[in-house]
C-alpha cells in the first residue's frame, strides 16, 4: 500500500472506543499493522469528486451522538473510515462477522463509474465483545460494481451487475478458495438511471437466495450461456435463485428502485422502494404500480399499489419541502432505503415485528406497523426511530445482529443519488444500536417475551425444507393447520418448483407430462386446493391460491380461480383482484373460451371489467399475447356449456360475452360494458354482435346511457349516432355532457365530421375539441379557420391550437405566414417545442420560413457548451439572489408548465421537477440547455407520421396491436395503429433545445431563481 493512501485513509477519521489513552494508541497501531498486511499493494489510490473540497462529515463519535434515539438505546460506532469507506452492504455469517460490500466504482451522472477503481469486500469482527470492530480482513478487492454480499453455501455472493458471482470459501477462513464464478448474468445497467441497478442479496427462510432490481434497468437473466428465449425478464421487482437446483424466478415486477426488504416472523416478504410509494408487501406473481412506462405484458391493464396508509412527506407541498429535515413530523421525504423487521429478542418487546426503514431526505429511521387487512397487509406509521444530524448521513441499510441490536452502515456522502454533489469516497461509518448499551454478545440473548408458537413452529418447517426433508404427506397436512400462515407455506412449498408461468418471468423448473407419478401428485394437490378455496375465510390464504394460479398448467387454472373469485368480501380488496386476474392472463392467451363462465361467477366487478377488455380487445384484433407467454400443458380444450359450440372465433366469443350481461347484478353489468369500453379504445368500428341488442333494456344502459351509446356507435347504430348529435348541439344540457358527446361523434368519425366540428370553432370551450378533430384533414382551409379564430380558444387551449397547426406542412406555412404579420397570432406564440415539430415536418421551404420569421435553433454539441458556459457566467449567486420570484412562476408557467409540474402546478408528461436536483445550478443548466443529454427510456422522445399526412411528436403512452397512445405536449390521442404510416422513437427528450434563446437575460434569472427556491412564491 502506497504512502500516500495510507496517510489519506487515516486523515480522514478515527477509530473509538472505551480504552485508555495508551491502548487506544496501541490499537491504532495494530490496526495501521493489520490495514497494510491486508490490502492489497496494488489497490487503486481512493479520491474524492466533491466538489466542495471542505466539504466533511461529522467525526464519527460526534455523529453517532447526533443520531436521536429513544431513552434507554445507546448508539455506538462499531467502525468508521479509515476502517471502511463507501459501504453500499452488509451481511452477517454464522460466526458472527459483519461482512461489508465497499463500493468505490459508482461515479458521477456523466461518467457512471470510475472502472480505474475497484470495490472490495470486507469482513469485521468483534473479538472482545465490547461493540467495537477489532480485527478486519480484505476478503477480496478485485470486483467492480459491487452493490451486496451475502453468505452461504461454502462461499460468498456478490451482486455485480450485469453478474451475480460465486466466490468459493469453504472453510470459511475468509480468504477465497479459488477465483469468481458467474452464477447468474443479464442484469442490464441500464444507460440512464444506474442508479436503479440490481442489489440486495438476502437468504430467504425457505432457503433461495433473495435480491431486487430497479425499473430503470431492465433485463433477461439466466445462468451464463442461456439463450435469450429461455431467460427470465424482469423489469423492477424481486427475483431469488436456488443455489442447488440452479433456477432463478423473477417474484414480481414493477416498482422505481427496491432497496431493501425482510421477512416478518411468518416468513412475509416486504420491501422498501426509494421513491414514490415506498412500503410494498411482496406477493408472488404480483405485477406492481411504478411511476414510468407500462408493464412488459400488454394484460397487465392495471397494477397493484403499495401497502402503507401514508407518505413521509406533505404530498400537497411537493417533494422538495421533504428535504433537509423539513418534513419530520411526516417521516423525513419520500425517499427510502433499506430495512429491518425487528425480530431480535434484546429490544424491548414493543418493537417486535416492526418495521424500521432509513429515509434518505430526512436522514431519519422510519417505524411502521404492519397489519393484517383483507387479503394482505397495511403498513400504519409510528413515531420515528431516529434522526442524524450529520449532513453526510446517507444510511444504506439497517440490519439485526446476532447480538439482537441492529447495525446501521452510513455511506457518508451527500447528493439526493450520491453523485449530484460528487462522490465522497473516504469516509464510511458502521453504527451499532443497542438496548442499555449491551454488549454484543454471541451467546442466546436475553428473550423478552415467549416466541410466537407459529413462527416457531415454521422455522422448523423451514428448516426441514432447506434440508431437503419436508415430504410431500408433511406439505399437504399444513393445509388443514387452523393458523393462516400455515396453510399459505403449505401452499407455498407443494407448488415450489412446479411448472411455472412465464408470462411473469417465472421459468418452469419441471415438466410434468400427463399420467407420470408427478402429474396424479398435481391432480391431488390441486383438488385440495380446490376444496380450500370453496370454503377459505382468510383472504391471506386466498392471496396465496391466487399467487399459486401461475404456478399450475393453463388447463388448470379457471376451475380454482373460479371458487377463489366467489368470495364477494373480497370484491374490492386492492391485492385479490390483481393476483387472481394474473394468474388468468395466460387462460386469456391460450384458453379464452373459459372466461365467459368466469363472468358468470364471479362477484367482483374490477376482475370481470378485465375480463372483459380482455375479449373486446382479442375481438378487434389485439390478442394481447405476451412475448414471454407460453404453455405449460398441451391438453384440449373442453368448451363449456356457457360457451356456445361455435365460439371458434373471438367474434362468437365476444357475443357469448354480452348475451350473458342480462344474467349478471347491474356493477358486473357495468364492469362488463367498461371492459368493452377500454377495448375499443382507437376502434372506429366494430361489427355488431347479434345478442347487442338485448343491452338496451339492461339497468346498465339506463343508468349509464352514455357508456351504452358509445359501445352503441362503435357497432355501428344510426340511431345512436343521431342521439349523440342532438346532445352535442343541445343548449340546456350541460357542458361536460355536451363535451362528453363530442368526443364520441369524433370517434365514430361519421361522414360529415368536418362540417359539423366546423360550427363548433367558435363556440368557446367546445372549440379545441372541434379543431382536434378537424386536424385529420389535410387542407389550408382549415388552417385558415383556426388562425382566423384563434382569438376565440381559451388561453389555455391556444397551445394545443399551435400544435395543430404544426402538425401538417400545409398548417405550419398558413402559421408561420400569419405570424409574420403579427396577427391574430404572434411570433412569440410559437414555442421552442412548436419550432422543432415544425422542422420534424421535414420541408426545406418551411424551415427556411421558420428561420426567417422564428429564427435559428442553435443544437450542435459546440453551441450547447458555449451556451452553458454562457449561464454558469451569468447566473452568479449575486445574480440569483436579485431575481424575481413571483416573474419566475410566470415564465414557468408559459414555458414549463405544459409538460413539469412544480409544487403541484402542471403537466406531468415530463419528469416531476418537484423532488429534482433544483438548488443544484449545474444540473438545471446540464437539463435546460442540453435536455437529450441523458433521457431515461421511459422519457425518450417518438415520431409517429400518419397516413393522412400528419406528424406528431411525443411520448409513446401505450401500446398495442390494435392502438397507439401518445402524449403530446397538449393531449394524449390514442390512435388505430391502421392508420398509422411510420413510428419512430428518438434518442431525444421532449424538451426541446433552445428553450432560453427567446428569453431576455433578466428573465433567464428570474427563471432560474424560481426553479431553484426551495418553496412556492406568491402568483
Amino acid at each position: 500500500m502506497s504512502a500516500t493512501f495510507a496517510g489519506r485513509i487515516f486523515s480522514s477519521g478515527r477509530i473509538f472506543s472505551h480504552a485508555t489513552i495508551a491502548g487506544r494508541l496501541l490499537l491504532l497501531i495494530a490496526l495501521f499493522q493489520s490495514l497494510c498486511a491486508a490490502i492489497s499493494d496494488d489497490f487503486p489510490e481512493i479520491y474524492n469528486s466533491e466538489r466542495d473540497r471542505n466539504a466533511k462529515p461529522m467525526a464519527a463519535e460526534k455523529a453517532a451522538a447526533s443520531l436521536s434515539v429513544p431513552a434507554g438505546f445507546q448508539v455506538s460506532v462499531f467502525a468508521s473510515e479509515p476502517m471502511v469507506q463507501n459501504p453500499i452492504a452488509m451481511a452477517f455469517d454464522r460466526r458472527g462477522r459483519i461482512w461489508v460490500a465497499e463500493n468505490y466504482t459508482y461515479a458521477e451522472r456523466q461518467q457512471r463509474f470510475d472502472l480505474s477503481l475497484r470495490d472490495r469486500v470486507l469482513i469485521f469482527e468483534d473479538s472482545n465483545n465490547d461493540g467495537r470492530a477489532d480485527q478486519r480482513t480484505v476478503f477480496t478487492d478485485d470486483v467492480q460494481i459491487l452493490t451486496s454480499v451475502e453468505i452461504g453455501h461454502g462461499g460468498v455472493w456478490l451482486m455485480c451487475p450485469p453478474r451475480l458471482l460465486f466466490i468459493p470459501d469453504t472453510d470459511e477462513d475468509g480468504k477465497p478458495d479459488g477465483p469468481a464464478q458467474v452464477a447468474l448474468d443479464g442484469f442490464t445497467i441500464g444507460q440512464d438511471s444506474y442508479h436503479n441497478f440490481a442489489n440486495g442479496l438476502r437468504w430467504g427462510p425457505d432457503g433461495w437466495l433473495y435480491g431486487r432490481c430497479g425499473h430503470s434497468c431492465p433485463g433477461w437473466i439466466g445462468q451464463p450461456g442461456t439463450p435469450q428465449d429461455q431467460r427470465v425478464p424482469i423489469d423492477g421487482g424481486i427475483w431469488r435463485y436456488h443455489p442447488t437446483r440452479k433456477v432463478v424466478e423473477v417474484l414480481c415486477h414493477g416498482t422505481v428502485n427496491p432497496w431493501g426488504h425482510d421477512w416478518d416472523e411468518f416468513g412475509e416478504l416486504f420491501f422498501i422502494n426509494t421513491v414514490i410509494g415506498h412500503l410494498w408487501h411482496m406477493m408472488p406473481g404480483a405485477h406492481f404500480k411504478e411511476s414510468f412506462g407500462e408493464s412488459m405484458n400488454p394484460l397487465v391493464y392495471e397494477r397493484m399499489d403499495m401497502i402503507a396508509d401514508h407518505f413521509h412527506f406533505d404530498t400537497s407541498l411537493g417533494w422538495s419541502k421533504s428535504r433537509d429535515g423539513k418534513a419530520t413530523d411526516h417521516g423525513g421525504g419520500h425517499a427510502h432505503i433499506g430495512m429491518m423487521i425487528y425480530q431480535g429478542r434484546q429490544w424491548p418487546e414493543e418493537y417486535r415485528g416492526k418495521l424500521l426503514t432509513l429515509n434518505m431526505h430526512g436522514r431519519q429511521c422510519n417505524v411502521e406497523r404492519l397489519e393484517r387487512l383483507g387479503a394482505g397487509y397495511v403498513g400504519r406509521h409510528e413515531p420515528d426511530f431516529f434522526a442524524s444530524q450529520d449532513p453526510f448521513f446517507r444510511g444504506m441499510d439497517i440490519r439485526t445482529g446476532p447480538d439482537g441490536n441492529a447495525y446501521v452502515i452510513d455511506w457518508s456522502d451527500t447528493g439526493e443519488c450520491h453523485e449530484q454533489t460528487g462522490v465522497h469516497r473516504q469516509s464510511g461509518r458502521i453504527f451499532r444500536i443497542a438496548w442499555n448499551g449491551q454488549p454484543s454478545a454471541t451467546t442466546t440473548p436475553k428473550r423478552t417475551a415467549s416466541p410466537n408458537e407459529t413462527a416457531e413452529r415454521l422455522k422448523s418447517i423451514w428448516q426441514t425444507y432447506r434440508d431437503h426433508q419436508l415430504t410431500q404427506s408433511q406439505m399437504l397436512s399444513l393445509l388443514d393447520e387452523k393458523d393462516e400462515h400455515m396453510r399459505v407455506w403449505g401452499i407455498r412449498l407443494l407448488t415450489d418448483f412446479w411448472p411455472l408461468d412465464t408470462i411473469t418471468g417465472l421459468r418452469p423448473a419441471i415438466q410434468w407430462e400427463p399420467g407420470s407419478n408427478e402429474h396424479a401428485a398435481m391432480d391431488t394437490i390441486i383438488s385440495r386446493f380446490l376444496e380450500m378455496a370453496s370454503t377459505e375465510e382468510s383472504g391471506l390464504v386466498l392471496s396465496a391460491l391466487a399467487s399459486t394460479l401461475q404456478r399450475l398448467p393453463v388447463d388448470r387454472r379457471s376451475s380454482l380461480a373460479a371458487e377463489i373469485m366467489k368470495h364477494p368480501a373480497y370484491a374490492n380488496d386492492p391485492s385479490l383482484p390483481f393476483l387472481t386476474w394474473f394468474g388468468l392472463m395466460a387462460v386469456a392467451n391460450e384458453r379464452p373460451t373459459e372466461l365467459v363462465p368466469l363472468v358468470l361467477n364471479s362477484k367482483w366487478p374490477r376482475l370481470t371489467q378485465w375480463i372483459a377488455r380482455s375479449i373486446g380487445s382479442a375481438a378487434v384484433g389485439n390478442r394481447g399475447h405476451s412475448q414471454n407467454s407460453a404453455s405449460t400443458s398441451g391438453a384440449e380444450t373442453v368448451i363449456p356449456d356457457k360457451i356456445s359450440s361455435g365460439a371458434t372465433s373471438f367474434d362468437s366469443l365476444l357475443d357469448d360475452l354480452i348475451a350473458v350481461i342480462p344474467d349478471l347484478e347491474e356493477p358486473l353489468q357495468l364492469a362488463v360494458l367498461r371492459g368493452l369500453r377500454d377495448s375499443f379504445q382507437g376502434v372506429r368500428k366494430v361489427d355488431r354482435p347479434p345478442s347487442w341488442e338485448n343491452i338496451a333494456t339492461t339497468s346498465a344502459a339506463r343508468n349509464d346511457p352514455e357508456l351504452f351509446r358509445g359501445l352503441d356507435i362503435v357497432f355501428g347504430s344510426g340511431r345512436a349516432l343521431n342521439e349523440i348529435k342532438a346532445i352535442a348541439m343541445s343548449t340546456t344540457a350541460d357542458k361536460l355532457t355536451r363535451d362528453a358527446a363530442l368526443r364520441t361523434l369524433i370517434a365514430a368519425e361519421p361522414d360529415d365530421l368536418r362540417d359539423f366540428c366546423s360550427t363548433f370553432i367558435r363556440v368557446r370551450g367546445a372549440n379545441l375539441i372541434a379543431a382536434q378533430a378537424l386536424a385529420r384533414f389535410d387542407d389550408a382551409n382549415i388552417a385558415r379557420l383556426l388562425i382566423e379564430n384563434f382569438r376565440r380558444f381559451p388561453a389555455d387551449d391556444r397551445p394545443g391550437v399551435i400544435q395543430i397547426l404544426t402538425s401538417r406542412a400545409r398548417f405550419a406555412r398558413e402559421l408561420l405566414l400569419a405570424a409574420k404579420e403579427g396577427a391574430p397570432i404572434s411570433v412569440t406564440a410559437i414555442t421552442p417545442a412548436d419550432a422543432r415539430m415544425i422542422r420534424s415536418l421535414d420541408d426545406n421551404s418551411i424551415n427556411r420560413l421558420l428561420a426567417e420569421v422564428w429564427g435559428e435553433i442553435r443544437d450542435t454539441p459546440a453551441d450547447k457548451e458555449a451556451a452553458a458556459n454562457k449561464l454558469r457566467s451569468q447566473l452568479t449567486p449575486e445574480i440569483l439572489a436579485s431575481g424575481n420570484l413571483p416573474a419566475g412562476r410566470v415564465l414557468f408557467r408559459k414555458h414549463c408548465s405544459q409538460c413539469h409540474r412544480l409544487y403541484e402546478e402542471g403537466a406531468t408528461i415530463g419528469p416531476n421537477l418537484t423532488g429534482a436536483q433544483r438548488g443544484n445550478l449545474d444540473y438545471l443548466i446540464d437539463n435546460i440547455v442540453d435536455p437529450s443529454g441523458v433521457v431515461g427510456k421511459d422519457f425518450r422522445m417518438s415520431v409517429i407520421a400518419l397516413k393522412n399526412g400528419r406528424i406528431l411528436n411525443g411520448l409513446i403512452a401505450s401500446e398495442n396491436s390494435q392502438s397507439l397512445s401518445i402524449q403530446t405536449t397538449t393531449e394524449r390521442l390514442t390512435l388505430p395503429q391502421d392508420e398509422i404510416d411510420e413510428k419512430r422513437t428518438t434518442s431525444l427528450s421532449p424538451m426541446p433545445d433552445g428553450i432560453l434563446e427567446k428569453l431576455s437575460t433578466a428573465e433567464i434569472r428570474d427563471l432560474f431563481a424560481y426553479l431553484m427556491h426551495p418553496t412556492q412564491v406568491p402568483d
